[in-house]
């Protein structure tokens, strides 16, 4: 590792695993790789939200602290995922008026914000993400692109992806006290999106249904803009949870040493799965049980694009990715002919991309990798705006600052204690030298 490189961590707190990317990007923005990928057991998180901190803290610091000793960094901050039924999609038609007709400014966009938030947001909830789409300059059609066009009213739809503050709160303090801080916050669902939709898709209008252990996290697309978010608590921990009430199994276990065996076909040629020392179940009503949970999940998918009211956008259809789609207790080709029929879409499943470092990559690991990819997408805007600082710069000038309180110091001291022009004469040749380091 060049230590002049910028080096980040990521880290997907899922309900069934807990994901994590370090990777490096070169100073100069021109290469991209993947350091070190690590997933463990997730708990401690139920449908998608923290519910016993403690739990995910030990896990959390217990793998930050693996990576860092095999890589011989030091873990100090990380992005990480936020998820959930809290997390909230709303959508408002605003319009930011100027004080006269001037040209329009990044500020009067940031108008159009804050006009949506007293609109949609109460004071205990708090953006995630922010799209603005429709745009028109006083009268004019849609704009893609206001800046710089004369007008005194600019016009937009906003939409706002939130969630209560108190659910931020919670996974703040958690990483807190896994020692590390959060340097930032990104929606599991457009995180996922970010790692698996082309820029096609997201034109042409799309639905990526992310189909988790928890949740099932749905993000429509269109003009390569988000247009409805939604997160439904249903997941691949159903089929789990279904059995154990359907057949009134005594605890988790015998329902995880029933579906592993379904996954195995550790059956036998009657069609019987043994369990617990003896007890049995069949495997035709199993399958019956797992059918029955994915129709209601393609019931909730369908219902949820009806209901954002965009249904005749979706022009490439649906996108699956998630844990759920790589699951050997459903078989894919059915998953998507049953969808087809369904919703009237064309339903497909798309890997995500793949890093240097990283090329065997499958559907559950889209939320790490898209985290991965937008905070290295940010950190290369920075260098091609120029506005990253390498360390080495950043130490030049904290010793400048220390050479500048040094030397205001000094003036103080001669000041206060008028020496002669002997001692003049030799702080002016330490301002000259100063000088001379911006030379």
């Amino acid at each position: 590792m060049n230590r002049e490189n910028i080096i980040k961590t990521v880290v997907d707190i899922g309900s069934g695993r807990i994901k994590a990317i370090v990777g490096e990007l070169s100073s100069d923005g021109n290469s991209l790789r993947v350091l070190k990928y690590k997933e463990v057991e997730s708990k401690g998180v139920l449908k998608g939200e923290i519910v016993d901190s403690q739990e995910v803290s030990d896990i959390l610091d217990e793998l930050l602290t693996q990576l860092g000793e095999e890589l011989e960094i030091e873990i100090e901050k990380i992005t990480v995922s936020i998820n959930g039924k809290n997390i909230e999609s709303r959508t408002a038609k605003v319009e930011f008026q100027l004080e006269t007709e001037r040209e329009i400014i990044e500020a009067d966009i940031e108008g159009l914000i804050i006009e949506a938030e007293k609109k949609l947001l109460t004071s205990e909830e708090k953006i995630l993400k922010t799209e603005i789409y429709n745009m028109r300059v006083d009268n004019s059609g849609i704009v893609k692109n206001p800046l710089g066009l004369m007008g005194s009213k600019l016009q937009g739809d906003v939409h706002l992806i939130c969630t209560n503050k108190s659910i931020i709160s919670k996974v703040v303090s958690t990483v807190n006290r896994a020692k590390v801080d959060v340097e930032g916050l990104l929606v599991s669902g457009y995180a996922a999106s970010k790692a698996v939709l082309s820029r096609e898709d997201k034109q042409m209008g799309v639905a990526f249904v992310d189909i988790g252990e928890g949740t099932t996290d749905i993000i429509l697309y269109k003009n390569e803009k988000i247009i409805y978010t939604e997160s439904i608590p249903v997941g691949g921990m159903h089929f789990k949870s279904d059995l154990k009430y359907i057949f009134k199994l005594n605890d988790d276990n015998e329902a995880v040493e029933i579906l592993d065996k379904y996954r195995k076909k550790d059956w036998t040629p009657e069609g019987n799965i043994y369990y617990n020392s003896g007890k049995i179940i069949e495997v035709l009503e199993l399958e019956n049980l797992i059918n029955a949970r994915i129709d209601d999940m393609i019931t909730h998918i369908d219902n949820t694009i009806k209901k954002s009211g965009f249904n005749g956008y979706l022009g490439k259809g649906l996108v699956l990715t998630g844990g759920v789609i790589e699951d050997e207790l459903i078989q894919i080709d059915k998953l998507i002919e049953k969808i087809n029929k369904k919703t009237t879409y064309i339903a497909r499943k798309v890997l995500p991309i793949e890093f240097r470092g990283l090329e065997q990559v499958n559907s559950s690991m889209a939320t790490v990798i898209g985290l991965f990819y937008e905070v290295m997408e940010e950190e290369n805007k920075k260098i091609k705006s120029g506005n990253y600082i390498s360390s080495t710069v950043q130490n030049e000038k904290e010793k400048n600052n220390s050479n500048v309180r040094e030397f205001e110091k000094e003036l103080e001291d001669y000041s206060k204690t008028k020496e002669s022009k002997k001692t003049e004469k030799s702080i002016l040749i330490k301002v000259k030298e100063w000088f001379n380091n911006f030379i």
